[in-house]
């Protein structure tokens, strides 16, 4: 099977698993550095091109998970690891990814 893709949706590809990548390595010496505020999380999707309201969108089909902690007033958090890994697998599924599989040579 041959894959076809542009250099740059493979740059973006690169450049948005290595994010993943940093984020799971800080996230393991660090466990609560993975903790952003909902705000934050619409800044960081901001500042990697995604309008905010693509959190909404994720959380509600499942992809990524809103916590809060105790009080009905306390603050909303989400996990930096889920956001960054579902930006990975958009970019990947915008990638203009083409797939050739040869066919069966049967004998």
């Amino acid at each position: 099977m041959d894959v076809l893709i542009s250099r740059e949706s493979l740059d973006r590809i690169i450049e948005h698993a290595m994010f993943l990548g940093q984020i799971q390595y800080m996230t393991m010496i660090t466990p609560e550095s993975d903790k952003i505020k909902q705000r934050e999380a619409q800044r960081y999707l901001k500042r990697r091109g995604y309008e905010p309201k693509v959190l909404d969108e994720w959380r509600n089909m499942g992809l990524i998970h809103r916590r809060k902690d105790g009080a009905r007033n306390s603050s909303v958090y989400y996990s930096l690891k889920e956001i960054q890994r579902q930006i990975t697998v958009t970019e990947m599924s915008k990638g203009n990814i083409r797939t050739h599989i040869p066919k069966c040579k049967t004998g």
